[in-house]
């Protein structure tokens, strides 16, 4: 497995959507600094949501920060497994979506794709031939709002990771445009039939 996948199967195709997600406590239950392969859970219904994207064609990237392997708390293989198994219980091939971003820099490192970044998502974009589609991206954390602001992209908090994110949205301590929803699958339905 590779940090940085894009499916060569997706380049120049020109689409006009592209659908960004966080990983951990967007698509898979939160635990700090998972590392753990047996700890991978799946959201409710997120397969079903994903499934649903493939089969509509639609370009889905994974974007995770994993700071856990900057810090040294663990290696990149144990991060590599962590997503071999989040393709087993999605019932895919890692072939089957866009492409994926592993970031595994700590906090302050320069260069590399950690959100907020806006490199892998401008990267996919290129891939895609695509650099002016209806790209959105989906979280649970401030960062990932803050990349899809970054990136011009449509940003979508969930309530289902973190609690800090959904603390501060009902508090309307949110400065940005964003939409929330419960859910991973939820933001898609209604990115799907807006």
């Amino acid at each position: 497995m590779k940090n940085v996948w894009l499916n060569p199967r997706f380049a120049n195709t020109t689409p006009q959507l592209a659908i960004f997600a966080d990983r951990d406590g967007t698509l898979i239950r939160h635990i700090d600094y998972i590392s753990d392969p047996a700890q991978i859970e799946l959201l409710p219904a997120v397969k079903a949501s994903v499934h649903t994207l493939i089969e509509q064609g639609i370009p889905f990237f994974i974007l995770t920060n994993q700071s856990g392997v900057g810090r040294g708390y663990f290696p990149i293989e144990q991060v590599y497994a962590c997503q071999r198994r989040l393709f087993e219980l999605l019932e895919l091939q890692p072939e089957d979506i866009a492409g994926w971003c592993i970031a595994p820099e700590a906090p302050g490192t320069e260069g590399g794709y950690r959100k907020p970044s806006t490199r892998f998502i401008d990267e996919a974009l290129n891939h895609l031939g695509a650099p002016n589609a209806a790209t959105h991206m989906i979280g649970d954390t401030l960062v990932d709002l803050e990349t899809a602001w970054n990136a011009n992209a449509s940003a979508w908090a969930v309530g289902c990771g973190k609690p800090q994110l959904a603390a501060a949205h009902h508090a309307g301590q949110i400065d940005g445009a964003y939409e929330f929803r419960n859910d991973f699958p939820a933001c898609i339905n209604a990115i799907l039939t807006a």
